[in-house]
């Protein structure tokens, strides 16, 4: 399938022109301004057509086209005025086409200057700038070294996978002594309350939790209170919560805890056996590491390539030269924003109902966006860096491609067509050539 553009030919649409292009940069921030230019005849025409849509409206003492021009032209103020629609009309319905064709993404709203007034017979002129995305460049252009598991499960991978299934199938046995001493491996019935400096931390209040002592199920610094206690205890103590960098997500991570001590159970794993394989619908243990192996190489088939992906980006990234413009990161963040808040709205909740029920501070939820938003931004400019060195085009073919597996393909790309967003989905074929390079000369070494 190619595309064409079916706003051709339609009334004064498709008739302005870029003549010149040119960027400026000063230091923040990379600028493009475009001159667009309408011919004579294109003048001609625009005018033509602006004035038998002034002669469908109501004219005292006229029939409906048939008011002659110099009253139309009074009824808009005047001459001048009436020029000033013209070229109104021709900034409306054919600058962003000539935008697009010139392969630029305006990112924020572009300034319209018109130096000089229109004029029936003579070419037309005017200037449309605004911010456009940077153009960075990286210290090599050589392929990337990244490392990846192996393409098949390996026998560790396998283990762990009966693991999983050994896990799935546990069983929690009641401690019945009544004298029995909180040790490691033991999961404790509690209830709790936890505070971060006297403010309640949400979903913590009063509530019955089971702690795997050594299970990771709360810090090791609160694990290590619960040793030595016994049913009924009552116990107050002050704990971190913070990861091995020493960062938290209750910003000092220092917390209080107030706990009950409820109960005691004793975790059982079932025997890899005959027992356990027939219970997950295999015949006996070596069939059920079969299908654990069967099952990993599926999903790596299916997760690889896009880890590959990702490792290449991230490798790529390394090499710009220069931290990407702030400016820019902005922009990417408000897309990422959007994309959390629109994903959220799919799975029917909101932002806050969210960060309230998986317990995410709003700083914390500022970062990881700043985070991402960085990433995106850093590997857009990467691989528009990559397509630029490597001399790659943008064919029919590639835009196309963007489109494959869609009944609605043809329809798709004709309203892109028609939104004037063509240079989107150039860039789109432009990055998805430069990842796939990136991916295709990658110099893979196999993880251990």
């Amino acid at each position: 399938m190619r595309y064409n553009n079916p706003t051709a030919n339609l009334g004064v649409r498709g008739y302005v022109k870029v003549k010149d292009k040119s960027f400026e940069e000063d230091g923040s921030s990379r600028e493009v301004v475009l001159t667009i230019t309408a011919s004579a005849d294109e003048v001609d025409a625009a005018a033509k057509a602006f004035f038998k849509e002034l002669g469908q409206r109501e004219v005292p003492g006229f029939r409906k086209g048939k008011a002659p021009r110099q009253v139309l032209e009074q009824g808009v103020g005047g001459h001048e005025n009436a020029m000033g629609g013209v070229a109104e009309k021709l900034i409306n319905e054919g600058a962003f086409e000539a935008i697009d064709s010139a392969d630029v993404i305006f990112i924020d709203e572009p300034q319209f200057n018109v130096d000089a007034m229109l004029e029936e017979g003579k070419p037309f002129s005017f200037t449309v700038s605004g911010t456009v995305a940077p153009v960075m460049e990286l210290s090599s252009y050589d392929p990337v070294q990244i490392e990846m598991p192996p393409e098949k499960a390996t026998d560790a991978e396998v283990e762990e996978g009966i693991a999983d299934i050994q896990d799935y199938y546990h069983t929690l046995d009641r401690i019945e002594d009544a004298d029995h001493v909180a040790e490691m491996g033991d999961h404790v019935d509690t209830r709790l309350t936890i505070t971060n400096h006297g403010k309640l931390v949400s979903g913590m209040n009063n509530v019955s939790r089971m702690v795997g002592l050594g299970a990771g199920t709360m810090p090791a610094s609160f694990d290590e209170h619960l040793i030595g206690t016994k049913v009924g205890d009552l116990i107050e103590f002050d704990f971190e919560a913070k990861d091995d960098e020493g960062n938290s997500e209750f910003g000092d991570g220092e917390l209080h805890a107030q706990v009950e001590v409820c109960g005691f159970r004793k975790l059982h794993m079932p025997e890899v056996d005959d027992a356990l394989a027939l219970k997950v619908g295999c015949t006996d243990v070596e069939d059920m590491r079969k299908q654990v192996r069967r099952n990993i190489d599926m999903q790596k088939a299916e997760q690889l390539p896009h880890l590959k992906i990702d490792r290449a980006a991230d490798a790529i990234v390394e090499r710009l030269a220069g931290d990407v413009p702030e400016y820019y990161v902005d922009f990417i963040r408000q897309d990422v924003g959007q994309e959390l808040v629109q994903g959220l709205e799919e799975k029917g909740t909101n932002l806050q109902q969210w960060m309230i029920q998986n317990s995410i501070q709003a700083d914390q939820m500022k970062e990881d966006v700043n985070r991402e938003a960085l990433r995106r931004a850093a590997v857009d400019c990467a691989l528009e860096a990559v397509f630029a060195h490597e001399g790659m085009e943008v064919t029919d073919e590639d835009i196309s491609a963007l489109f494959d597996g869609e009944d609605d393909g043809e329809e798709k790309l004709a309203s892109w067509v028609e939104a004037h967003r063509m240079s989107n989905l150039r860039k789109m074929a432009r990055q998805r050539k430069a990842t796939k390079w990136l991916v295709d000369t990658a110099v893979v070494t196999v993880e251990e």
